[in-house]
């Protein structure tokens, strides 16, 4: 099921960048959806998830699954198309909060291995095996609730 799941948020990776966005948001949802319960310990398979999301610009349903995960709300910016190189994520704190600034160009090329997509997507899956961090925060569900 991992496999297919993954080679579906590829697919949906593909649309976005054929210009698609809205049918690859349908489609990483419908896979959301049906993956609920592994994409949290499954950590290719929530790479997958991330990059499909971002590259389909499907960031309300990122931001659910982040939070369902960790229990910590991402908010993402995407910067206005610019000249000059194409600058990497840039992430800042807020009180329960963490925003990520991103280029459109960076989201265009997004690969499947690039090291921000690891990165991010091995600290959720960590984070959702360790203990709250905080005294009086509760863990989040393993699962995601329906909007």
């Amino acid at each position: 099921m991992v496999d297919s799941a993954v080679a579906a948020l590829n697919a949906a990776s593909a649309l976005a960048c054929a210009g698609d966005r809205q049918r690859a948001r349908e489609l990483c949802a419908a896979i959301v959806f049906e993956t609920q319960p592994l994409i949290a310990v499954r950590a290719e398979l929530l790479r997958a998830a991330l990059r499909a999301l971002l590259m389909a610009h499907g960031f309300k349903l990122l931001s659910r699954v982040v939070m369902a995960i960790s229990g910590r709300s991402v908010e993402m910016v995407v910067l206005p198309e610019r000249a000059g190189p194409i600058a990497p994520p840039r992430r800042r704190e807020e009180p329960g909060c963490t925003i990520y600034t991103l280029d459109p160009r960076w989201l265009d090329r997004l690969s499947p291995d690039d090291l921000f997509l690891r990165q991010w997507g091995n600290a959720l899956v960590a984070r959702r095996h360790r203990p709250a961090d905080l005294p009086g925060t509760a863990s989040a569900p393993s699962y995601l609730e329906p909007a």
